[in-house]
């Protein structure tokens, strides 16, 4: 997330005159606070005003660079500014239109504040990932135009790039991984700490979006307790960089002093990632938002706009300010559900894009930017990013995931505070070179990351310290990993929109009446225990399920969790169970997540922290959000009386109690503070209010071929009365937050057998 922009000398911006900094100050050279030489301004027109929009609304914009007297082409031109005059237009020497530019700065504060907030939970800023967007663009640009101005001078040198990039990313970075570790030692479960361990090794690696695209699906971690997910987008950067300046070295020998053939060859290779990006957000989204050759024409739309920077310059107020408007505008568009993803990529890339290519000292857009307030939180934005997550996840780990909005907010702003002084203090002595930098930098930044590395392998060796917890705990932790062994055969994939009947291992052979089963994630976690007491009971019996897709055919799910196809896996799953004779259905969901919003409260202090999505009615658009759950209720009882016509015997699931917390990391913390074992529970009222409205529906259904198994019969109101338990003892029942593990399974199974049984028995000839 940390674009270069210090001068090829090494000296960096300092922020004590930036935040005195009058409105009108001279303009920076190639080297920051430089602008004279020997006592005299640089190379400076005659004190007039430009020609182009140098003030907000002047048009037209500049054209095509006009060729000097004598038929030489024109040079960039950058701006400096007369005390007594406006912007003035002056020649400049090669690469300096890509010197240091405040709004740039600024322009990293429009990019790390959102990210931030989103993090934090506000819901007006749902679309603050983009800045992540804005961040790929500054770098490619920034990092392109000092290549760039190195291969124009003759001492380009990869060693020195990479010399460059470890004293910019390495000190920060290594300063906050080691900040992690006490708190995960004081903080964190085992399993939590193993999971930290792993992300300390992706970091230091830079391979952290692929650790992150393996690891976040609908059973991961929860993405709001990782410290360390936001260094993804490091994975990203490195990755780039790793052949990036090769490349354009390469390129850029091909094309000959002007550089006029580096245009063509970014081009198509933008074009070539953006339809590479398109293609995997609508069938791997988790791929196309984590892996670099989705993302790598944000970069190099960054870099292109370095390209044409260095060949001419094109201030235009008009322009600048409409990329900043994108920006804000597809920020706010998400959350108003007016963009996707992608084309809310596409948008903030383009604005950030257009500011740089159009933005110069004098236009609004610029002046704006170059505030000394947002160039203070620019400037200090890399430290900024690496401390909030850390920041937000540790607190939520600490005092729980239902934090009110305020404090979150308040946490995620903080990190800016913090930045400052690792900013000065971490940032700065590490990137100037001289007294009390590294010797050798690299083989620095090589030891610093591979004693990073050790340490976490250390960490997920041992289990994140596993051995250190008594017996009880560490057997109530190791219960995570009890989950249906039929998961990775049974479950369908998210791109698997509508897969082959029957997939192979799912399909038990039997005698008489054939059983058909399927669900979302909720009937995933039953399969551990329905398959071995089919095969005990000699049932024919077929399970296919599919994660956030209730069995339920004319609904699709929004939001954060969004997953493609169900509509498609549904139709295509009836149509196998019609065409193949089954007479029995049964049904499994987590009926009620996708009629509201609100995530599961269980009214003891434990909320589900999983994202927030609902299903919307396909081909419908109800007038507001009561309309919306209505009509989703209305197709999920339709699609059961739909069966029901079609002459099934229907074996109807009800809802099984979501628990609010992770069961085996709070079953386990309790544990710990007790001599005797603990059974978990929350109040059998979080059930009732929960699934209200469902339970209600599913009760007026009267057929004489629908048989109902109530999950609160089995986990409420019997072991603890007024309770719904999710542990037996030291025995967890759920392997996470709602989902049961095999233990569960198995307390649940003999209903659901026994109406199966039932129905088959209705169903003999």
């Amino acid at each position: 997330m940390r674009g270069e922009h210090d001068s090829p000398a090494g000296g960096t911006p300092r922020l004590g005159p930036l935040l005195k900094a009058p409105s009108i100050a001279p303009a920076p050279s190639a080297t920051p606070g430089a602008t004279r030489t020997q006592g005299r301004p640089l190379l400076t027109a005659p004190r007039r005003r430009p020609t182009f929009a140098g003030r907000a609304g002047h048009l037209p914009c500049l054209g095509p660079p006009r060729a000097l007297a004598g038929g030489e082409p024109r040079r960039s031109p950058t701006l400096t500014v007369a005390a007594d005059a406006g912007p003035v237009a002056r020649p400049a020497a090669p690469g300096a239109a890509l010197a240091h530019r405040r709004d740039v700065d600024g322009l990293r504060a429009v990019a790390v504040l959102p990210v931030i907030l989103f993090h934090a939970g506000v819901p007006a800023f749902a679309g603050g990932w983009l800045g992540v967007d804005v961040f790929f663009v500054i770098s490619g640009y920034l990092i392109t135009g000092i290549l760039l101005r190195d291969l124009e001078r003759g001492r380009f040198s990869v060693a020195r790039f990479y010399e460059r990039r470890a004293r910019r990313i390495v000190p920060a970075l290594a300063f906050v991984l080691l900040a992690c570790i006490p708190f995960g030692l004081a903080w964190m479960s085992p399993p939590q700490l193993a999971e930290l361990a792993r992300g300390t090794i992706a970091a230091a690696l830079s391979v952290s979006n692929i650790l992150y695209w393996l690891q976040l699906d609908y059973f991961g971690p929860v993405a709001e307790r990782l410290p360390l997910l936001h260094t993804w987008s490091l994975g990203v950067e490195e990755q780039f960089y790793l052949l990036f300046p090769l490349a354009l070295a390469f390129l850029w020998r091909r094309s000959g002093p002007s550089g006029a053939g580096l245009a063509l060859p970014f081009l198509l290779a933008g074009a070539l990632s953006l339809a590479a990006a398109a293609w995997a957000f609508a069938t791997h989204p988790s791929a196309g938002f984590f892996l670099l050759p989705f993302r790598a024409w944000e970069l190099l739309a960054g870099a292109g706009v370095a390209v044409a920077a260095t060949r001419s310059a094109a201030p235009c107020g008009l322009r600048a300010g409409a990329g900043l408007a994108a920006i804000l505008a597809a920020i706010a568009a998400i959350p108003l559900g007016l963009l996707t993803s992608l084309p809310a990529m596409a948008l903030a890339s383009a604005g950030a894009a257009l500011l740089l290519r159009h933005g110069a000292p004098g236009l609004a857009a610029s002046r704006l930017l170059a505030h000394p307030l947002p160039v203070g939180v620019g400037l200090v934005s890399y430290s900024a990013y690496l401390w909030h997550q850390p920041m937000l996840a540790f607190a939520r780990i600490r005092l729980g995931d239902d934090l009110p909005l305020w404090a979150t907010a308040a946490i995620g702003l903080a990190a800016i505070l913090v930045a400052w002084p690792t900013w000065a203090l971490v940032e700065q002595p590490f990137r100037r070179r001289g007294p009390g930098a590294p010797a050798r930098p690299l083989a620095w930044a090589g030891a610093t990351l591979a004693g990073l590395a050790a340490l976490g392998a250390a960490g997920v060796a041992t289990g994140g310290l596993a051995t250190a917890q008594p017996p009880a705990v560490r057997a109530i932790l190791a219960t995570i990993t009890d989950v249906n062994p039929w998961r990775e055969s049974c479950k369908t994939g998210l791109a698997e929109a509508n897969p082959t009947h029957p997939r192979p291992g799912c399909l038990l052979p039997g005698d008489g009446p054939k059983v058909a089963f399927w669900g979302d994630s909720h009937a995933d976690t039953l399969q551990g225990a329905l398959f071995p007491a089919a095969e005990a009971a000699g049932l024919p019996f077929y399970s296919v399920t599919r994660s956030a897709c209730p069995p339920v055919p004319g609904l699709t799910r929004t939001g954060d969790a969004a997953s493609p196809g169900c509509d498609e896996f549904n139709r295509g799953v009836e149509a196998y169970v019609l065409a193949d004779g089954y007479a029995v259905a049964v049904l499994a969901a987590r009926w009620s997540a996708g009629i509201g919003w609100a995530p599961f409260d269980n009214l003891d202090g434990g909320v589900d922290p999983r994202p927030g999505d609902v299903l919307t009615p396909i081909g419908a658009a109800p007038p507001d959000e009561a309309a919306r759950a209505e009509s989703v209720i209305a197709r999920m009882t339709g699609a059961v009386r739909d069966l029901l016509d079609r002459g099934l015997r229907v074996v109807l699931v009800y809802p099984i109690p979501e628990a609010g917390w992770n069961v085996p990391e709070e079953l386990a913390r309790r544990r710990a503070e007790s001599e005797a074992p603990v059974t978990l529970s929350i109040p059998a009222e979080a059930y009732a209010r929960r699934n209200a409205a469902i339970v209600a529906a599913f009760d007026a259904l009267d057929h004489p071929r629908l048989w109902r198994v109530r999950p609160a019969e089995t986990f409420c109101d019997g072991p603890v009365p007024g309770r719904c338990v999710q542990s037996l003892g030291d025995q967890p029942l759920y392997f996470d937050e709602s989902h049961l593990n095999n233990a569960g399974a198995r307390l649940l199974a003999p209903a659901i057998v026994e109406a199966i049984e039932a129905a088959r028995r209705d169903a003999a000839p």
